[in-house]
């Protein structure tokens, strides 16, 4: 039978690597923002479409809002100046790859952390409705530290 010390170490060693395994998520979601947002940026003839793209994913990042710091601005300057045209390709550029994130980030994250894909979502939804922006990376956070100790106690 464990002591309790070991019950802790157990814990905080199996939610450390969970705790990895959601930065290693967050860095191959920013890779796919890049990639995605350079291919439609190029595609759509926007200017330095790499350069953009990287300072989207970087700001992909910050919850809820994300691209969309870029995008929608960038979008409705385009509509506002009357460049009707290059502001509706970036308007469905960023829906759609607002929803191609959407579909692949539970997955993502869930692999890398070692949960289902639906607890991912359940815990990034109950996260942010509870705390706000900061509930879309807490919730999944708190969601490891309760898998890690549901496993580290079923071990026991």
């Amino acid at each position: 039978m464990k002591n309790f010390t070991d019950f802790i170490m157990e814990i905080i060693d199996d939610t450390g690597k969970g705790i990895i395994g959601y930065i290693k998520s967050q860095l191959i979601l920013m890779t796919i923002t890049f990639i995605s947002f350079s291919i439609g940026l190029y595609i759509i003839g926007a200017p330095v479409p790499m350069l953009i793209a990287l300072g989207i994913a970087i700001l992909d990042i910050i919850p809820v809002l994300g691209s969309g710091l870029v995008m929608i601005p960038w979008s409705l300057i385009n509509f506002i100046s009357g460049n009707i045209d290059m502001g509706t390709k970036l308007a469905i550029l960023y829906i759609i790859l607002t929803i191609i994130r959407q579909i692949i980030e539970p997955k993502i994250t869930g692999d890398q952390i070692g949960l289902r894909p639906l607890y991912t979502f359940t815990a990034t939804v109950l996260g942010s409705l509870m705390l706000g922006p900061i509930g879309v990376m807490a919730g999944p956070i708190i969601a490891i530290v309760i898998n890690s100790i549901y496993k580290v106690k079923k071990e026991k």
